[in-house]
């Protein structure tokens, strides 16, 4: 099993890469951040269909969870697109993979929305949404492993780059506190820490922030995977 970070458009050399590598039957997860909905969606589809078709020759499979630079759009249309390889997978959706029981959860904040236009490249539904019944209902048989877009709180990163302040300075001058849905977004993913702790969780998934880095907190290991990043869990 492959764990791909944020690619935002970047597909093309994850594919390059696993046709250098001759990889075939294998799993990728990629955590967010496809870059859904940047272009026509009828030039998405086209593309999607091209790496289905790609994976489909080698037998390997890819799973995506949305993430603040894609359109939920497509997840919630994914039916339409009849991908056989491509799997877009929705938030609080469990699948057993290799023996894994792995909860999706996709969404996050995205910290430059303010230099962005709605409904064409930032999108008002890009945020995680907390569903307690469904979180308890993926719990209910045991969770293995989460798949997740942004980390709870309890994990790095625990303070913000330069880069999250200068665009949090920017929108308080417009009267917005994105410090504040920032930390409250790692409250909701926090909450959902708590239930997959208790449900016997070992492994953690997470990308956004962009960086590579490890940890473990009570028991679980948590992974936060770099831009374009592919991590191969047997490693």
């Amino acid at each position: 099993m492959i764990i791909v970070g944020d690619l935002h458009g970047g597909y093309p050399e994850m594919l390059s890469r696993i046709q250098k590598l001759g990889l075939e039957n294998t799993t990728f997860i990629q955590v967010g951040d496809w870059g859904l909905g940047f272009q026509p969606v009828d030039h998405d589809k086209k593309a999607l269909a091209q790496v289905d078709k790609f994976l489909q020759k080698t037998q390997n499979h890819l799973y995506i969870i949305r993430g603040n630079h894609d359109n939920k759009w497509f997840w919630d249309h994914r039916d339409q697109l009849h991908l056989k390889n491509v799997h877009l997978i929705q938030d609080y959706e469990v699948r057993t993979i290799e023996q894994h029981k792995i909860l999706f959860i996709g969404g996050g904040i995205s910290i430059d929305r303010t230099s962005r236009i709605l409904n064409k490249n930032y999108w008002a539904d890009e945020t995680v949404v907390y569903n307690e019944p469904l979180l308890k209902a993926a719990c209910a048989n045991g969770i293995d492993m989460v798949i997740s877009h942004i980390a709870p709180r309890e994990v790095w990163p625990h303070t913000y780059n330069p880069l999250v302040l200068h665009f949090i300075a920017k929108e308080l001058t417009a009267g917005n506190d994105l410090s504040a849905e920032l930390k409250n977004e790692r409250l909701l993913m926090s909450q959902v820490y708590q239930h997959v702790c208790a449900a016997g969780c070992r492994m953690w998934y997470y990308g956004h922030y962009h960086e590579s880095h490890v940890e473990e907190k009570e028991g679980i290991v948590f992974r936060c995977v770099s831009i374009q990043e592919m991590y191969d869990t047997n490693s």
